[in-house]
């Protein structure tokens, strides 16, 4: 039967065990199985996102979905809505005392409607009121990848959308996610790039890279920067410091932390370049999963970098170039 087991702790540092330690789409049974940790669950928008999307996959395949290990851990998971995802009431209850929150709750984007209002909604819920630069960064990176889905994915319940912003305790971050269980990136990519068909590592690379994938429409876009998207979200997540991660079916991208400033201002423009992990799993997430940290603290003038970015794509380039983010 599907299978969602949460580890004791669900970040983007801990995607690999996530993604490879579950048989998410599993074609057997009439029963779908959510699993928190016995003790205690971190989980930040890569897990909540994801679970979201697997619970919207699994009622729409009519699998009743059972949440195991509920109870008291599981607050924060149901204050970001992952319960109303999963088809699952929460009695448990959640304490009136508990911070406002500086996150997106999770959230289905389905059509234009309901990405405008998730994108008038980020200022105020991740409290990024008086830090345009990080709103600039954070409302660039979901606006391109929701209409990616939107637009390509060929998902029946859209996307699913988390943000957190980590704002409490250095490292100061806000880590966001955007999940679909729609096409997935090979079979999208194959139809006007064959070499994208041979395996999912191979297509993810490809999506990677700027000039792939079609005009960017989103605030930012326009169609002389065709499919810079990944690309640019790429490098807002390294330019910071930040993981970013892409996974499609049985195989992952991700973008390790810059271990120093340096390398932080070095961009490149193939993925497997950068310093990285690819992996491949033993069962396929059917769709696509991308997440990524921008640190807050990194952030300068973002409307600069991300004009210097935009002029250097989608040329290519065979000598990386240098640019100063913070």
């Amino acid at each position: 039967m599907p299978r969602f087991r949460v580890p004791n702790s669900a970040s983007l540092h801990t995607a690999r065990f996530l993604l490879d330690s579950n048989h998410f789409f599993s074609a057997r049974g009439r029963w779908a199985t959510f699993e928190l940790h016995p003790r205690w669950s971190h989980m930040e928008p890569l897990a909540l996102a994801m679970g979201a999307a697997w619970g919207a996959w699994c009622r729409r395949n009519r699998y009743e979905v059972r949440v195991v290990n509920s109870g008291p851990r599981a607050r924060y998971a149901a204050r970001m809505r992952l319960f109303d995802h999963l088809g699952v009431p929460f009695t448990a209850g959640i304490l009136e005392h508990e911070e406002a929150g500086r996150f997106l709750p999770v959230t289905q984007v389905s059509d234009g409607a309901s990405l405008r209002s998730v994108m008038a909604d980020i200022s105020a819920l991740l409290h990024l009121e008086h830090d345009s630069e990080t709103l600039a960064a954070v409302q660039y990176c979901v606006s391109e990848l929701l209409r990616n889905v939107l637009e390509h994915a060929a998902s029946a319940d859209g996307a699913f959308v988390c943000a957190h912003n980590f704002a409490a305790k250095p490292p100061h971050r806000v880590s966001l996610a955007v999940v679909d269980c729609g096409c997935g990136i090979r079979e999208h990519l194959s139809r006007t790039h064959p070499e994208a068909a041979c395996d999912d590592a191979a297509a993810i690379g490809l999506a990677l890279r700027p000039g792939i994938t079609g005009a960017l429409p989103g605030m930012y876009g326009a169609p002389d920067n065709a499919g810079a998207g990944l690309f640019i979200t790429r490098c807002i997540a390294k330019g910071s410091g930040g993981y970013f991660l892409v996974a499609s079916g049985n195989a992952g991208y991700r973008l390790r932390r810059a271990s120093d400033d340096r390398q932080q201002e070095i961009l490149l423009e193939d993925p497997l370049a950068e310093r990285h992990d690819m992996w491949q799993f033993r069962q396929a997430w059917q769709g696509t999963i991308v997440a990524l940290e921008i640190r807050t603290d990194h952030i300068g003038d973002f409307n600069e970098y991300f004009a210097w970015i935009r002029r250097n794509t989608p040329r290519r380039a065979a000598a990386s170039r240098k640019v100063r983010f913070t």
